[in-house]
């Protein structure tokens, strides 16, 4: 314990003196700069869109099967474009469908083979043709496409370009047989009045 004091006191004793030397100070090191930050990849100038699948395709409603909606898309130099957002829009109202979750959008990423395909796709219960909106984006660059598809009740019911079935062609068939043989009957039988 004295010599613990002693020690102790002999330092005081020196430092008070000079004769112990002050501890000295460490000079500053410099901040190295931070390395830059690595820029990332340039995307694609510019984006083109194909639908590989779903283009004219029939929905039957009864069986609630469709075709699900896919597309490739490709860079200006029509290589593949990976990891690409591709969003599929379905039409609020009138003939469409839904995703899943009663969903009328669905985001999916390109495959390596710049591929995408919408799931869980199934038609409402409104026949007539629809168009699903298709729309990709990678970096700055965007594109989109429309995919024509039907709903049909029936199997084996053609849909025309304006989305109705053909319901009109035999009643046309009718109305144009029904005037024929009024005209037919008024020309055999005339007006039923002779000259006096």
């Amino acid at each position: 314990m004295r010599l613990r004091k002693g020690v102790a006191g002999l330092a005081v004793f020196l430092l008070l003196t000079g004769t112990l030397p002050a501890q000295q100070p460490q000079a500053a090191v410099p901040a190295q700069p931070a390395p830059p930050a690595a820029k990332p990849a340039p995307g694609p100038k510019s984006l083109k869109m194909i639908a590989t699948q779903g283009e004219g395709a029939t929905n039957r409603i009864k069986t609630r099967s469709a075709v699900q909606p896919a597309v490739e898309v490709r860079d200006e130099n029509e290589k593949p474009v990976a990891n690409a957002q591709v969003v599929f829009q379905l039409p609020a109202s009138g003939p469409g469908g839904v995703f899943y979750d009663l969903a009328r959008t669905q985001t999916a990423r390109t495959n390596e083979r710049g591929q995408a395909v919408a799931s869980g796709f199934a038609p409402n219960n409104i026949e007539g043709r629809f168009e699903i909106k298709v729309t990709a984006s990678a970096g700055e660059a965007t594109t989109s496409i429309v995919i024509a598809q039907s709903n049909i009740d029936r199997p084996g019911q053609d849909m025309t370009v304006s989305g109705k079935s053909r319901w009109w062609k035999p009643v046309l068939i009718l109305g144009a047989a029904a005037v024929a043989s009024v005209a037919i009957y008024a020309a055999r039988h005339g007006s039923g009045s002779t000259a006096q």
